[in-house]
């Protein structure tokens, strides 16, 4: 019996359009009806996530969300529940990775904000901020506290210039979570933050195994989830193969109502 459904965020939860789908909406809020805890597992912050799940009813201190690729799991009223963090050394490293793969954005996730040092910000990096309904906070090195906490980071730009970097990513990077959301994206995480991780730490929280948690993703980021088997991993007819290759089942995409497709045929 599942009694939790993970679902990421874009590209899986959401249409092409940003919006849920009708279908969607009737299949999440049935299974919330019948007590099946639904958790958005996302590598967007808490404010992205709220005005979804508040679209579907799914509010409060007894429902969850699995954030910033599970580095931070909070409710969806803003406790926290899990934090993973980076410290100011693991700063400057990734300041001078950087610094190294010219042309590419930087910035540095926080809880409430994104900070950066870059002062030409990227469409990319501004239309993150906007769908996720966080500010990005622009400093100079020297104006970073040696106390600065973050809880992921991310690499934006063109396609090649992040597949320059993602193959030659240096030794001290690969004790971290790795993984590309997006052609444009490349997301860092601690080694022990990851969607599948957080998804299991929460499942144990409140009491439910690994075999009753029902998880969706299409993307890289994703892949820890897909590594779970225990879990009943569904892939999205839009996911990359690396997905598709290690799901029990591939479902619509999220423009056919992927999500209520899989849901109607394995829980109702």
């Amino acid at each position: 019996m599942i009694k939790l459904i993970a679902v990421d965020m874009d590209g899986t939860l959401l249409q092409s359009d940003n919006q849920i789908g009708e279908e969607t909406k009737r299949a999440l809020k049935k299974a919330d009806e019948a007590g099946i805890k639904i958790v958005p597992a996302s590598g967007r912050p808490l404010p992205g996530v709220i005005p979804y799940m508040e679209e579907l009813g799914i509010t409060g201190d007894e429902n969850y969300a699995v954030l910033y690729n599970g580095g931070l799991v909070q409710s969806i009223s803003g406790n926290v529940l899990i934090s993973h963090q980076f410290n100011y050394d693991e700063f400057r490293k990734f300041i001078q990775l950087q610094k190294q793969n010219p042309g590419i954005n930087l910035h540095f996730m926080k809880e409430h904000d994104y900070w950066t040092l870059d002062r030409r910000l990227s469409v990319r990096m501004a239309a993150m901020s906007a769908v996720s309904g966080t500010p990005f906070v622009v400093k100079d090195f020297d104006e970073v506290p040696a106390d600065f906490q973050f809880i992921k980071t991310e690499y934006t730009g063109p396609k090649d210039k992040l597949d320059r970097l993602e193959k030659n990513i240096p030794e001290w990077l690969k004790v971290y979570n790795v993984a590309r959301s997006d052609p444009m994206i490349l997301e860092i995480n601690k080694l022990e933050a990851s969607k599948g991780k957080g998804i299991h730490q929460l499942a144990q929280k409140l009491g439910i195994k690994d075999n009753e948690v029902m998880i969706f993703g299409d993307q890289g980021n994703d892949m820890s989830m897909f590594q779970n088997t225990d879990f009943k991993k569904i892939a999205m007819d839009n996911a990359i193969d690396e997905i598709k290759d290690k799901a029990d089942f591939v479902t619509k995409t999220n423009d056919e109502a992927g999500i209520a497709y899989a849901i109607d045929k394995f829980i109702f």
